[in-house]
């Protein structure tokens, strides 16, 4: 499996608070079963503002210690930037890194206001040929009170990146019944840890892949964690199926 999205670097963001913490969650995703962690902690303007050379250069130190240990696990860098009108100018001029040497770009939502210019950065994004990928969605008051928006993220090129944990009910009942929702439209193309500490989502990962597999089945769960993120770190565009519409019967 490779880890989309991770706060595993230390002290970078509200994630790792040291490098042996790091290294005791990468050793967690290893035994957990993944390969591959892309490490994308937050880019926060006027809050967290690490940038790319500075990332780089603490990846490849961690990816030596990993090697030095014979720790058979690569790290790439990446970001969970927060959307913001100047978001694109900042990806654009390689302050905010994309996912490994990829064009493609993760960032997230507010999970309690609404953002009307979603669909604008997407547009932007696409013109200049990166690939925006939106974390988490079924975290999002906006997309819990009105779903079928995601719909209009894909159509207009966006992918999406569903937290593992949400299959459990972590982040409540409305964020597990929206990602049932998207997995049953086919609206999810990756899964991501979102881990932020040691001790945590890596040691349920059997446990979460036993619940996915059996709402999406195995094939689909390895498109998911495996076959998806493999285009991200070659560079690939992925054959995104037309999502169905998203069923509004279920109530909470």
């Amino acid at each position: 499996m490779i880890d989309m999205h991770t706060h595993i670097l230390p002290q970078i963001d509200d994630g790792s608070s040291s490098i042996d913490e790091t290294m005791k969650m990468i050793k967690e995703a290893y035994r957990a079963g993944f390969t591959d962690i892309f490490a994308t902690s937050h880019y926060i303007e006027g809050r967290y503002e690490f940038n790319k050379t500075d990332r780089k250069y603490i990846i490849n130190a961690i990816q030596e210690k990993l090697d030095e240990e014979e720790i058979d696990l690569k790290l790439h860098i990446g970001a969970e930037a927060y959307i913001s009108s100047t978001m694109v100018e900042l990806v654009k001029n390689e302050t905010i890194p994309c996912l490994g040497s990829s064009r493609y770009v993760l960032f997230e939502l507010p999970l309690r206001s609404k953002i009307f210019y979603t669909e604008n950065i997407i547009e932007r994004l696409i013109a200049l040929n990166y690939i925006p990928i939106i974390a988490h969605p079924e975290r999002y008051d906006m997309v819990q009170e009105e779903p079928e928006i995601v719909l209009d993220w894909v159509r207009a090129g966006a992918l999406l990146q569903a937290n593992f944990a949400s299959i459990d009910g972590v982040y409540g009942s409305k964020a597990k019944n929206i990602l049932l929702k998207l997995l049953e439209a086919n609206a999810i193309h990756f899964l991501g840890t979102d881990t932020h500490m040691s001790n945590s989502f890596y040691l349920k990962i059997s446990d979460f892949k036993e619940m996915y597999i059996k709402e999406i089945g195995k094939k689909r769960f390895e498109i998911l964690t495996y076959d998806n993120p493999m285009s991200v770190l070659e560079d690939e565009e992925i054959d995104v199926e037309e999502p169905k519409k998203i069923k509004s019967n279920k109530m909470w």
